[in-house]
């Protein structure tokens, strides 16, 4: 087999390809050094930019569950304080129903009792319709500034207000109509309001026995409320955390994606240095007339 010698034209372009190959090798390491960066244009890496692309979206989608979390987590934990404080209330509102069951209640003693369960009714009714940003908490999903009005009838609507947590997932934030609906036995508002009107009508073993059931009905309304309350915590805290765990991973992925080995770049660096060093010489004795645009 017969192979045509290399003349001295084609080895000089040769030379000079290598040598472009190197040098625009080196300027890529070059530029990465100075950016901190392993693709500083989509051309370094076509495939790991597409790589980047893909994390940057994942990184986008966990930082705003995360983001929805917490804020569903800021209302839960309003929410679920409120409940508790009712709670505390509620106790003490039935002490005072369990008062009217004393032989020595008289009309005199009758109107305290009446001003405490008025004052408690007051104390709830501003916690039932606790806001947040403008809405009442409890009021579901209807973006109504108030939950109960001021008889004690509900004026919301809808299914407690949910957050997206994580890729299909929603997580409940809220309870509604913890203090029950209008009308029904679980309405608190409504059980308070028939043991005054019992009360003021000197009727005290009606407070004492079908009031204070009807009271203990809606009480445990409250009570179950509070508990679910509870359990939304949780669950949102939980998934914040994941939330926050899977954002901080796919950091890690993105840096380790996109930011540069500094010891392993410099060496590389070095190496092609030397091997461009080593091109121009090459070139320098194959191409003497061209070698001025190297310099």
């Amino acid at each position: 087999m017969y192979t045509l010698p290399l003349t001295q034209s084609a080895i000089s372009l040769m030379s000079s390809t290598n040598l472009n190959m190197d040098q625009n090798q080196l300027q890529v390491l070059q530029n990465q050094l100075t950016v901190g960066q392993n693709i500083t244009q989509p051309s370094d890496n076509p495939a790991g930019v597409v790589a980047v692309m893909n994390v940057s979206a994942q990184q986008v989608r966990f930082n705003q569950y995360q983001t929805n979390a917490q804020s569903g987590l800021t209302v839960a934990q309003m929410a679920n304080g409120t409940l508790n404080d009712a709670v505390s209330v509620l106790q003490s509102a039935r002490t005072t129903l369990l008062q009217a069951g004393s032989s020595a209640v008289t009309p005199a003693s009758a109107s305290g009792l009446i001003a405490s369960l008025q004052a408690d009714s007051k104390t709830l009714l501003g916690m039932a319709n606790t806001a947040y940003m403008g809405n009442a908490i409890f009021a579901g999903t209807s973006g109504s500034q108030t939950a109960y009005d001021s008889s004690g009838n509900y004026l919301g609507f809808g299914p407690p207000p949910s957050t997206t947590v994580a890729p299909g997932f929603q997580a409940p934030t809220v309870v509604v109509a913890p203090f029950g609906q209008s009308g029904s036995s679980t309405n608190m508002f409504s059980a308070i309001q028939k043991a005054i009107t019992d009360l003021q009508a000197g009727n005290y073993s009606a407070v004492y026995q079908g009031d204070l059931q009807n009271f203990d009905t809606a009480f445990n309304q409250v009570t179950s409320a509070a508990a679910t309350q509870g359990e939304y915590v949780k669950e949102l805290q939980f998934m914040q955390n994941q939330a926050t765990q899977s954002l901080q991973n796919v950091q890690t992925q993105f840096g380790n994606l996109q930011n540069i080995n500094y010891p392993q770049l410099t060496t590389q660096y070095s190496q092609q240095l030397s091997n461009y060093q080593i091109a121009l010489q090459v070139v320098s004795q194959a191409v003497q007339p061209t070698l001025a645009k190297y310099i």
